[in-house]
Parts: C-alpha cells; sequence; structure tokens
C-alpha cells in the first residue's frame, strides 16, 4: 500500500512541475493572431470586434459604430507594433501615430493572452478567436 502510495505522490508530483513549467515564445504558436477576427471585453464590458487582415489591425466599438484602425509590424512570430493611424472612438486616450507594443503571452485553444505596452503603460488583454463559417 506504501508503494501504490509513494507512486502516485511521485507521478503527482511530476505533473504538477510539467504544468508549472513556465511558457516561452518558443513554446506558443502565435500564427492564430495573424490572420481572422476576434473578440476582447472593453473596460465596460462590452464586446469589441477585432479584424486582423495582413497589416491591418481595425477594433469595431459599440456595434461597429465607432472605430480604431492600426497598421500592424508583426516584430517576431509572437511580438508586433501597432500604429494607430485612425480613431473615432470619443474619448479614445492615444491620438493617431501612437505606437503599442503586443507580446503574445499565451495561446489555450482559441483564447489569445496579450500584454499591451503604450508608452509605460502595460496591461494584460484576453482576445477569442471566432470560429470561420
Amino acid at each position: 500500500m506504501k508503494k501504490v502510495f509513494a507512486l502516485v505522490l511521485t507521478a503527482f508530483l511530476a505533473v504538477t512541475a510539467l504544468s508549472m513549467h513556465p511558457v516561452s515564445a518558443s513554446d506558443i504558436d502565435c500564427t492564430i493572431l495573424h490572420n481572422g477576427t476576434f473578440v476582447y471585453a472593453d473596460e465596460q464590458g462590452q464586446p469589441v470586434k477585432v479584424v486582423i487582415d495582413g497589416k491591418k489591425h481595425i477594433e469595431y466599438h459599440k456595434n461597429g459604430k465607432y472605430y480604431i484602425k492600426s497598421e500592424i509590424k508583426w516584430t517576431s512570430d509572437c511580438e508586433y507594433t501597432a500604429k494607430l493611424v485612425k480613431i473615432t472612438l470619443p474619448g479614445f486616450p492615444y491620438k493617431r501615430g501612437t505606437v503599442m507594443k503586443v507580446s503574445i503571452d499565451d495561446v489555450v485553444d482559441n483564447a489569445i493572452f496579450c500584454t499591451g505596452i503604450i508608452n509605460d503603460h502595460s496591461f494584460n488583454s484576453k482576445l477569442i478567436k471566432e470560429k470561420s463559417n
């Protein structure tokens, strides 16, 4: 009985240690974010639709009433910069020409976890890739 307990405990600890292994960019398939349609929740919890197509990035706010357009430059498979080119969203705190650096931290199924940096302000976000029809 003690041997079975020791074996189960060892297996549990091994699985736990493997699951705690830090994820590195080389372990993540970041191509999920290179093209497609995504959704995230804004500060009020409202859905924001994001379309990434080649070097274009467009966010549609308030059911498409307002948008934010950016140009994307991929600096690696899991990092890009987005330069704001046009904003119609009222009260948006950043101006045309502002550059945001984005790093993909993890991908779980169709959820992409990212860190964005604008100037010295860092924030985390989660985008969900919509299924293609």
